[in-house]
This record gives C-alpha cells, structure tokens and sequence, in this order.
C-alpha cells in the first residue's frame, strides 16, 4: 500500500531521500487499523529561510523544532487527519507537549522534536503520521496536507522560536553548572508545578501544567539566590550538595507534586511549562519500597543482620526483599555510585528505614537513615537527600533545612524551635504513656 501512496504523491516536501528499503516499515508506512482507518506515515522536509537565525542558537534548536510543531498541532484542526479525527485512540498524535530532551521513553508516541523531527540550517525534517478515514482519501489529501503545513512554517515568528533556543540554552547552561555553584537543584521562582494528565501523557515527567497552579516562591529565611544565566537571571531556592533538605506540611498540600517537579528538573522544558527552571542534576536516584530479587547485593549500612527466610549476610543479600531491604539496597547503591542526590518520598516508603524505634532495633537490626544522620553523617558520603514528610517527625528535626508546603505555598520551618518543640513534646508524651499504662492496672 504503502509505495502506491508515494507514486501517487507530488508534494515537493516529500522526502524521497529516506524513502529507502531500510526505511520502509520503519520511517514510512501504511496500515489499516482495528478501527477501519489508514494510518500512513512519511517523512517531509519544509524549508524557511528565517530558520537560519537560529544558527546562533544551536544549543537549544530542540526548543525551536518543539515550538513549530506545537504551532502546527494548535491548527490541526485545518488537517483532522493529523489528527486521527480527534478519535481518542489516536489522541497522541495532537496532544501538546512542553518537554523537551527527557532521557526516559515516556511519552514515546507523541510528536516530538528528536533525531527525525529536527531544525537544520534553513530547514525542518518532519515525520508526519496521518489517519484517513478511507483508502482513496489518502491520494487526494497528503500533497494538500504537505501545502498546509507548508504555510505554517513559513508564517511562524522566528523571534518565538529564538526565544525557546534561549529559553533552552539556559536550562542546559544552568544544569551545567550547578555543581560549580554547590546545588544539587534549584528551583525558580514563579516556578508552576502542578501537572494536567491525560491518557496519553500519563506521567508527571511529560504531563502539562494545570490550569489552576500557585507559583513558587522561596521563603526568604531560606535564603534564595540569584543566578546570571546566558540570556536572564533567576531567583529561588538552591538545594546544597550533601545536604538533607526535608518538605514537610498536611496532607494534599502539593509536598509530593513539589517533588516531582524536582525530579523533572532533569528535562528541558518549553516556555509556559511552568518547570523551565526547576533544575536538577542527572546524578539521582530514587528510593521506594517495594520488592525485588536480592542476587548477592550488599544492604548492610542499614542492616546489621538478616530477617529469617533471608539467606547470605548483610553484605551479599539472597531472596525476596522486603520493602524497606529494597529501599535499603536503593539508597546504598546510590551512596556507593556517588549520586549527588536521592529523592524520598514517605507515601512509597518503609518507614522503619527512615526513623528509628525500638522495635525495629530490636527484633530487626534495622539502623535507619535517621539514625545514619545522626551518628554515622560521613557514610553518606557525597550524597545529599530530599525528603518529603508528613508525620517522620524525627526525621524532619534532623534535616539541615525545612520547607513547609501549606495550601500549595512554601514555608520556612525554624529547626532549633521545632527542634525543642518536637522534645517537650516527646517527654510529655512518654509521661502519657507511663501514667495511661498505670490506670489501666
């Protein structure tokens, strides 16, 4: 089907170059779907001349490519067949997207700025993937297509699109040098963090921003600093290498999204994402609970001895692993490959890792990560934390800095205050339970 489609095209913007054996099946093909339509997909190359403006930005061309086929998705109601007809199987094919260069695959399917959708010089390579509710429309439509989209890309502002090249640049440039300023993440304010889902863009790292969303801003009593980027300054909160940085607040207040912002710190994104610059270094991990097959791995930072049904010693681990050995295997293994960071979050987390308590010590041999900070600060080596809390009261003492999330604004907490407060607190309710145990004799 495929190669009667491309005879029967004329488009001047069709480029046969890729239409090699290689290629075919891969880069261009033809399909009938369950649903009865043709899926067809080709590779198009457009040129514009104002394109070679952004010679002078290279480093962030990925910006530029992103916003043209955002720009050309914003009227795809002119061309449904890009669309897939707005069916909402083919909804990847216009959903919009403000990420640029995530290193994960999420969002593979959606149309994105890559290796085949690209900026060179004065031209743009596009793979178009198209939907036809019919065999013949195919013929009649795609030159038509290839025109209309033509125009779009000849009448696109070329300052927008340097302006995404910056926009790009900067966050790379400050990622860059994070390190030399002694951050492991920074996060700017007006920084807008709360994320839309939808089906197809189903993970915070490539959801868009929500509509309603409270900016960012760092409280000044954690001390916000102002970097000169390339081509503007930003200010907010910088997050120090080896520290223990704890957000800590009630409930759905915005602890957990503020994280995963964090995290998508490690993508470029688009202009109106609201991350742009919420920066974060590539070295991190994260640790969660959960369950895995131990195969010799080495826990024994945080257990001095094995549960039973465990084989092996703490240093060379065989069998199912518990939740919070697996959290334990996480964050030693980061520890040991020198990440800058590791990002904690308490709702997916074996609490008896984190905090201590008599019992765990006890019958388990567990030394929590508190305990670690406490007594045994140097073994976590180059490694910083931040760690989101809600109720790990002990573990929030024992951060270096702490910021409370309360209706979706940050807050600072004063440590030395809380510090005496959580101790009062914890004599009075020892007292409690000594004198409830005895009234019940």
């Amino acid at each position: 089907m495929i190669d009667e489609i491309v005879k029967s095209i004329n488009s001047k913007f069709l480029n046969r170059k890729l239409l090699t054996k290689e290629n075919k099946n891969k880069l261009y093909y033809a399909v009938k779907q369950p649903d009865g339509f043709i899926k067809v997909v080709l590779p198009f190359c457009f040129e514009n001349k104002k394109f070679l403006k952004l010679e002078n930005y290279k480093d962030g061309i990925e910006g530029a490519t992103q916003r043209v086929i955002e720009t050309i998705k914003e009227n795809v109601n002119n061309f449904p067949e890009l669309a897939g007809y707005f069916r909402r199987r083919y909804r990847e094919l216009y959903e919009p997207l403000t990420v640029v260069n995530c290193d994960l695959n999420f969002g593979a399917n959606l149309w994105r700025a890559d290796k085949y959708n690209y900026i060179e010089k004065d031209k743009i390579f596009l793979i178009l993937r198209m939907v036809f509710d019919r065999e013949e429309r195919v013929k009649e439509r795609v030159d038509e297509i290839a025109e209309e989209i033509n125009k779009i890309i000849e009448n696109v502002d070329i300052n927008i699109l340097i302006d995404e090249a910056k926009n790009i640049i900067d966050q790379k440039y400050l990622r860059s040098i994070l390190k030399n300023l002694g951050l492991v993440s920074f996060i700017a304010n007006g920084s807008r963090v709360a994320r839309e889902y939808t089906e197809v863009r189903k993970h915070y790292r490539i959801a868009g921003p929500k509509k309603d969303n409270i900016p960012f801003y760092c409280p000044e009593e954690l001390e916000p600093i102002e970097i000169k980027l390339r081509y503007r300054k930003v200010k907010g909160l910088g997050i120090k290498e080896k520290e223990i940085f704890i957000i800590t607040g009630r409930n759905a207040q915005g602890k957990s999204t503020l994280l995963q912002a964090i995290d998508s710190g490690q993508d470029d994104h688009l202009i109106g994402d609201g991350r742009e610059f919420i920066i974060t270094t590539k070295s991190l991990s994260k640790a969660s609970a959960g369950t895995m097959e131990m195969r010799g791995e080495d826990i024994s930072l945080f257990f001095e001895k094995l549960p039973e049904g465990i084989k092996g010693e703490p240093k060379s681990v065989y069998g199912t692993a518990s939740g919070s050995m697996t959290m334990a295997y996480q964050i030693q293994k980061a520890i040991k490959l020198k990440k800058k960071l590791v990002l904690i979050d308490e709702d997916n987390s074996a609490v008896n890792l984190l905090v201590e308590g008599l019992l765990n010590k006890k019958f388990e041999g567990v030394k929590p990560l508190s305990y670690i900070i406490r007594k045994e600060r140097e073994k976590l080596g180059e490694t910083g934390f931040i760690i989101v809390t809600s109720s790990l009261d002990l573990l929030t003492a024992l951060g270096d800095r702490v910021m409370i999330i309360e209706n979706h604004r940050a807050y600072y907490l004063n440590l030395e205050e809380f510090r005496k407060e959580l101790s009062n607190y914890y004599k009075k309710l020892a007292e409690e339970i000594v004198d409830d145990n005895f009234n019940r004799k």
